[in-house]
This record gives C-alpha cells, sequence and structure tokens, in this order.
C-alpha cells in the first residue's frame, strides 16, 4: 500500500516499505546508512503526536526494552526522533512469526518444544527484570533464518511496583484469547499471568486452534475466567497425555496450580516428549546386563526450514492493520490427525497419569463460584454473595478495580474525514466509570448524548425502523431481558422476564415484534424467540434445532442468524430462515455458509448483500455475500477484533467495533471496504443506525 513515508529518511534510516500496521505504531523495513543493514524502524504516526496517551506507550516501551538484553528478545539498536516523530530501530526479523507457521495447521511437536525452549528463558529474564510482558502470542513471537526465536512487542508491558504512571483505561490491556483469568478480571498480576499466556500458546501450536472462540471479545476473556479449555487431544489424537498435562498445568485458572515460571513449564515439556525408559537388568532378577557399548552420539537437531514471510506484517501478504482486501473467504485451519503420529505410543503408558493430573486440576482450581453472563460482559456473584454493605456484587470482569495504572487509554484524535460527511445518529453501549450504558451520537455535531444510567449493563441496542424506539437488554434483575424504551428516553418497559439470559434483540421490518436469542433450554446456547413489542403476547419460539441460535436480522420476509455447536465456534454458520410478517416460520432453515471456520453475526444491506464476521486471516474479519450466499469474499481484516457490523440506512456505510487500539472504538468503513475511518475515541461497542 502507499505511504508517505517510504522513499524518504528519517534520522540515518532510509524507509524501503511498509511491513507492518497496529494500533499505536507502524513498521518499515528501512536501510540504515552507515551499517549498510536492513532493520526493522517502528514509528508513531503523525495523527498521534498531540496524542499524550500514544506518546506515554511509546516512551514507555523505550523505557522497558532498554532495560532487555537477552538473546532471545528481538535487539532494539537506537532510538530517536525526526521532526518530533520518534521511532525505534529493531533487529530486521526475516522469518516471519510463529503466527506464520501455524497458517498450515499444528505444529510438529519437536519444533514446537524448540520455540518454547528459546523463549521462556526469554520470558523469565523479563520478570527477573520486574516486567510482565501482558501480551504474549504467536504474532508476538518473531523467528529468523535459523529457527531461531524471539519475543518482542513490550508496548503494553508492565513493570511490577511502578507507581505514579499517568497511563490508565477503563478497560483491562491484552488479546482476549491469551488472556490469564486474572488478566480478563483487571486483578493484579505476577510472572504467572505470562505464563498462562505461554500455555494458551503450546495449546494452539500443538491444536492448531486457540483454546476459547466466541462472538465477541468480551465472551472469549469471560470464557477464559469461567471455563475449562477442550481437552487437547479431542482436537488433536496424536498428542501425548503427558503432553496435554503440561498444556492443562500451564493454564490452571488457580495461578497457584501454575507451574511458577516458563522454564518449569519448559522442563515438563521437555519430559513429556521423553518415553520412559525401563531398565529391565535392574527390575527382573536372573537377567544378566551385557557389556556396555560405545556410547552413539545422538544426531544433532536440524530446525525446520523457517517461513519466509516477513516479521511484523499482516498475514496473507496483508502489510496493513487497516487494510482493504478483496478475496474468497477461506477455509480455517483445522487439527491435522497425523501430526507426530510417532509419539503416539505414549498414549497407554500416560492414561493412569491423566486421571491423576486432572483430578488435580479439578481439586486445585477451585475458585469462587460465579455465574458468567454468556456473552462475556460481566460476571455476577451468585445471589448468595454481597458486599460488605448488604447489596449484591457485580464485577466486570474487563474493568480494574484495584490496580488503575494497570490500565491503558486509547483517547485518540479524531482521523480525517475522507470517507465524506457522516449524517444521523449511532445508538451504542460503552463502558464508563465499570457500567455498561448506551449513549447516542449524533454524527453531524460529533455530540455524544447518555441515554441510560441505571445501576446495570445496558447492551446491544437495536433501532426501531421509524427511529422512535430502541431495543436493547440489561441485567437490573439479575439476568439480561428485554427492553425497550423510546428515543428520547421516555416510557421504558420491560418484554421478557425470566431466570434466563436473552440476547440481541432485533426488528420486525414493521416495527410490532422483537426477534431475539434466549437460552432457554439452560446450557448456555440459545434458540431464537419473538415477542410483541406491545407486550400483549408471551414469547413464541421461532427456531430451536437443539444448536446455538444467536445473533438474529430481520429484514423482510428473511430472518438471518448464526447457527452452530456451542462448544465449537468452527461449526458456526450463517443460516437463514422465511418467515411471516409475524415471525412465524414458513420453509425450512438454510445454511448460506458452509466451511471450516467461524462465520456469525449477519446483516442485510438495502441491496440485499449480507455482510458477516469471518475469522478470516486475523482473529475477525468483515465478510459480504451475496443474498443467495455465493460470491463470498473478505473486505476488511485488521490487526484488531472486528465486531458488532451495522449498515447505514442507504446502505454506504459499515460501522463496526475494533480493539485495534487497545480497546474497542467504532469505526467506519464504505461499503466495498476501501477506505476505513475512526469514529469515536472514548469507548463504544454494537452500534445501531438512527435514520436521519
Amino acid at each position: 500500500m502507499t505511504d508517505d513515508l517510504i522513499g524518504k529518511k528519517i534520522g540515518g534510516y532510509e524507509i524501503l516499505e511498509l511491513i507492518g500496521r497496529g494500533g499505536m505504531a507502524s513498521v518499515y523495513r528501512a536501510h540504515q546508512v552507515s551499517m549498510n543493514r536492513v532493520v526493522a524502524l517502528k514509528v508513531l504516526p503523525r495523527q498521534y503526536l498531540n496524542d499524550d496517551t500514544y506518546l506515554q506507550r511509546f516512551h514507555r516501551e523505550v523505557k522497558i526494552i532498554a532495560q532487555l538484553e537477552h538473546r532471545n528478545i528481538v535487539p532494539v539498536h537506537d532510538y530517536g526522533e525526526e521532526n518530533e516523530q520518534p521511532y525505534i530501530v529493531m533487529r530486521y526479523m526475516s522469518g516471519g512469526s510463529v503466527d506464520d507457521l501455524l497458517a498450515d495447521g499444528p505444529m510438529n511437536l519437536a519444533k514446537v518444544c524448540d520455540i518454547i525452549e528459546q523463549i521462556a528463558p526469554a520470558l523469565d529474564y523479563a520478570h527477573s527484570k520486574d516486567v510482565l510482558h501482558r501480551d504474549l502470542k504467536p504474532s508476538n513471537v518473531l523467528m529468523d533464518d535459523n529457527g531461531g526465536a524471539y519475543l518482542t512487542d513490550f508496548g503494553i508491558a508492565r513493570i511490577l511496583n511502578e507507581v505514579g504512571t499517568a497511563i490508565t483505561t477503563q478497560g483491562v490491556v491484552g488479546t482476549p484469547s491469551y488472556m490469564s483469568p486474572e488478566q480478563a478480571q483487571g486483578q493484579p498480576l505476577d510472572s504467572r499471568s505470562d505464563v498462562y499466556s505461554l500455555g494458551v500458546m503450546l495449546f494452539e501450536m500443538a491444536t492448531g486452534r486457540r483454546p476459547f472462540e466466541s462472538d465477541t471479545p468480551y465472551s472469549i476473556a469471560v470464557m477464559h475466567v469461567t471455563q475449562q479449555p477442550p481437552m487437547p487431544r479431542s482436537l488433536n489424537p496424536a498428542i501425548p497425555v503427558l503432553v496435554e498435562n503440561v498444556i492443562l498445568k500451564a493454564m490452571s485458572k488457580n495461578r497457584e496450580s501454575r507451574y511458577s515460571d516458563a522454564s518449569g513449564l519448559v522442563a515438563a515439556l521437555a519430559q513429556a516428549l521423553e518415553p520412559p525408559v525401563v531398565d529391565l537388568y535392574d527390575t527382573q532378577p536372573g537377567i544378566a546386563r551385557p557389556e556396555a557399548l560405545a556410547p552413539v552420539e545422538p544426531a544433532p537437531y536440524v530446525p525446520l526450514a523457517a517461513s519466509n514471510t516477513p516479521a511484523y506484517s499482516q498475514p496473507g501478504g496483508t502489510s496493513s492493520g487497516f487494510s482493504a482486501v478483496n478475496r474468497r473467504v477461506r477455509p480455517k485451519r483445522r487439527p491435522n490427525l497425523l501430526l507426530s503420529a510417532a509419539l503416539g505410543g505414549l498414549l497407554g503408558c500416560g492414561l493412569l497419569t491423566l486421571m491423576v493430573v486432572v483430578l488435580a486440576l479439578i481439586i486445585n482450581s477451585v475458585t469462587p463460584q460465579v455465574t458468567p453472563d454468556p456473552e462475556g460482559q460481566t460476571l455476577t456473584a451468585e445471589p448468595g454473595a454481597v458486599s460488605a454493605d448488604g447489596t449484591r456484587r457485580t464485577v466486570s470482569p474487563l474493568v480494574s478495580e484495584n490496580a488503575p495504572d494497570d490500565r491503558l487509554t486509547a483517547t485518540s484524535p479524531p482521523l480525517p474525514a475522507a470517507l465524506g460527511e457522516l449524517r444521523g445518529r449511532l445508538v451504542y453501549a460503552a463502558e464508563r466509570n465499570n457500567n455498561f450504558d448506551l449513549y447516542a451520537l449524533d454524527l453531524a455535531a460529533e455530540q455524544e448524548t447518555r441515554l441510560t444510567t441505571a445501576s446495570a449493563n445496558d447492551l446491544y441496542p437495536a433501532v426501531s425502523p421509524d427511529g422512535e424506539h430502541i431495543a436493547y437488554i440489561t441485567n437490573i434483575d439479575g439476568d439480561y431481558e428485554i427492553y425497550v424504551m423510546d428515543i428520547d428516553r421516555s416510557s421504558q418497559r420491560r418484554l421478557t422476564q425470566n431466570s434466563l439470559n436473552d440476547r440481541y434483540p432485533a426488528w420486525s421490518p414493521d416495527g410490532e415484534w422483537i426477534v431475539y436469542a434466549s437460552d432457554a433450554r439452560g446450557d448456555g446456547s440459545f434458540d431464537l424467540y419473538r415477542v410483541a413489542v406491545d407486550g400483549s403476547d408471551d414469547p413464541e419460539e421461532v427456531f430451536s434445532d437443539g444448536q446455538r441460535n444467536s445473533f438474529p436480522h430481520w429484514h423482510g420476509d428473511t430472518i438471518l442468524f448464526t447457527n452452530g455447536a456451542n462448544n465449537d465456534a468452527a461449526t458456526w454458520e450463517i443460516a437463514r430462515l422465511t418467515v411471516s410478517e409475524t415471525g412465524e416460520m414458513e420453509g425450512e432453515m438454510e445454511r448460506l455458509t458452509n466451511n471450516d471456520g467461524k462465520d456469525w453475526a449477519a446483516v442485510i444491506a438495502p441491496d440485499g448483500s449480507i455482510y458477516y464476521l469471518t475469522e478470516g486471516d486475523g482473529r475477525s474479519a468483515v465478510a459480504v455475500m451475496d443474498a443467495d450466499g455465493s460470491n463470498s469474499r473478505v473486505l476488511y481484516d485488521g490487526q484488531g477484533y472486528e465486531w458488532g457490523l451495522a449498515i447505514s440506512p442507504d446502505g454506504e456505510t459499515i460501522v463496526f467495533a475494533s480493539d485495534v487500539t487497545g480497546r474497542d472504538e467504532l469505526y467506519r468503513m464504505t461499503a466495498d471496504g476501501d477506505q476505513v475511518e475512526q469514529i469515536t475515541s472514548n469507548g463504544a461497542i454494537s452500534a445501531s443506525w438512527v435514520i436521519p
């Protein structure tokens, strides 16, 4: 892609090409003239130069990495400023990242062990300097051409016991797919939080998939807190039982049950990959021991060929964190069941060990009982749990109450209006003061208005077709129910009242009905229900097939929704029902997507095109297909987690949330995915358009 710095010089470095762009910085391949070598140049973009938060984060990374000199931490050569624009010069890593290696599915366990053995000492070294990484994941482990693995990206690292920092946030920092339970809950952290993330990495490298997948980043974070991961061998039976035990111990919910450091994990992993040796001559009398033979030198380990994908680059050849692409939606990677078959001989002798370790994990990981919000917005204590003042206690897993300096803010300035003037209003949820409320943003005036003020979490707003009402969910009575209020904040009324969790309200085209997802079976999955907006009828089932059915969207005579297994996001597909004006089924359910990856949360544009979320090359991506499910293609795949799609009434603009800056903000892009622009700077999720 084009970039105005390419071909120019910063300091003594000639910028050759853009090789990566994230939420805070752009990374270029550059030529250091004085040393005649290629380097990686990390630059803070000019639009952030007047934002103290981004400047502090950038300088903070320099402060941290200046303390860290280890052979398996990416070396930093230089730091400086050019025309007040700061930059960091690092070693250029041409072998790609571990994330690139995972593109082909599960990795060879010998290679996995080799990589973990290299980065674990680097992680322990950082911990010895009181530095927590807090964002350990495959994309932050870079490779050289000789199989060397290096830890990188200390941009959100934390110095233990540091006080007085002005960098704070309303949300927890990190990547939800790799967060420890204590990190997801905003609790004080220690080195064992990074050990948990290393265990998640090990899980993914061995199985080819992450342990937890769900609709939203919040859901994934809560799953780390409340759910046990799948058994690795259920995803890849070639994993030895002893290796599975190592993964499960590293990922224990109770930090006391994990390895105390990364080196302990490595030692256990290496031992698990070595079959036990039984000396019959010592255990069976009467068997003569033969004369000793000359020792045989083991063959040296030869690293597998490293990927030629440049480090810092976006997978699939995309060089920008915000980039438009036009490609088919690819099948997602699935476990290779033949991986490491030679190690399968350990399965039988390790069965007893597995039973013992699993029992120990169950005993040692007992934590205070919580009831998860299935979609990850809050964790609520059971009815018997009360605060000191006698009130029921509600804890948000994504807000730090005890360590305010353990947060980061991302109050980025408005970006240039490259997409034309915005009209109308957006209604969305945002977390302010440890609570989710609904807000409305006048797009032309850039003025935000708070709509709800109750001491409960109000989420997933959906504006009625006439723009006069808002349907949403709230947990004011402990579980989530469907409510409707007028757009002017008057006449609030409840539409559902039960002990279940109701989700994702969507309006019928005539504004008379709400279709929503409800955990009617009480198993954490959902079925589709409808309820009359005037409250004249009890809720009625629209569709249930024993699967997870969520994210309904009603357009004309069609209801789109997500259908698949509750515990396996890779089975989620976009499904369609043909319905009457009241939402009664007319015909059979039809799946519009059918692949090995996660597809979810579809919406229909005025021209009939269907926009939806798919796994893509990054953690999530925005895709589009024709009304019949054909011609599917990815429009946008950024480095953040994209979710919560909304289409403008004229069909020209797509709004979505992304956490690429370190917290969720709203972005807009053209319907063809050509341009992307940030439109909020104080946190926002789940937008719904109001007709101008």
